[in-house]
């Protein structure tokens, strides 16, 4: 996690990141009481059949992570789409004058029809130094029968790092509200 004070806004390296491994443990999975999220909404309905353009719209901005509300979070990426082994970073405006860094890498991408429904988007894993251990998905899907197409973010995570335990509960709670506010800024880039 990196720390930047007032109110600089000069572009963020995060060259540093891609040395690191993935947060240790990261890889088994998630633990009996790890958190596990699942912020889902239907947005939108196309016709039924393949995507079209709403659809495809939103697996835009998922793979270019813009998936958080600008005034709540900005993202850091090297390239657009995001590829896996990409690192992805999240300028996080934590309070006024003061925002977080800290970054993960992609390890699953996809955009692919399971049964009757088309998905697209990719999964990160946590590298040292993220607040917390875990690992995100962030997707577009289409019930391509009905039309219905949701956006979601799945998670698991636990607290990583001292300050993430000590100030567990506001974490948790800023935590729950990104997740919140993905969904609802996904859904005005339609």
């Amino acid at each position: 996690m990196q720390w930047l004070f007032g109110r600089s806004v000069g572009n963020v390296d995060l060259t540093s990141w891609h040395q690191r491994p993935y947060t240790p443990g990261v890889e088994l999975g998630p633990r009996p009481h790890d958190n596990r999220d699942n912020h889902e909404r239907v947005v939108a309905q196309e016709r039924p059949g393949p995507p079209q353009a709403i659809a495809r719209r939103l697996a835009d901005a998922i793979l270019r992570f813009d998936v958080f509300p600008p005034t709540l979070a900005t993202p850091i990426v090297a390239r657009t789409p995001v590829e896996v082994g990409d690192v992805v970073g999240l300028r996080y405006r934590f309070v006024p004058g003061i925002d977080l860094v800290f970054a993960a890498r992609v390890y699953d991408r996809f955009d692919e029809v399971v049964g009757d429904q088309w998905r697209c988007g990719f999964r990160y894993r946590t590298l040292v130094g993220h607040p917390e251990c875990g690992e995100e998905t962030f997707t577009v899907e289409k019930n391509l029968t009905t039309g219905a197409i949701t956006v979601a973010l799945r998670s698991w995570s636990r607290p990583e790092s001292w300050l993430a335990r000590i100030a567990y509960p506001i974490v948790r709670r800023l935590q729950l509200q990104a997740g919140r506010s993905a969904l609802g800024h996904l859904q005005t880039l339609i």
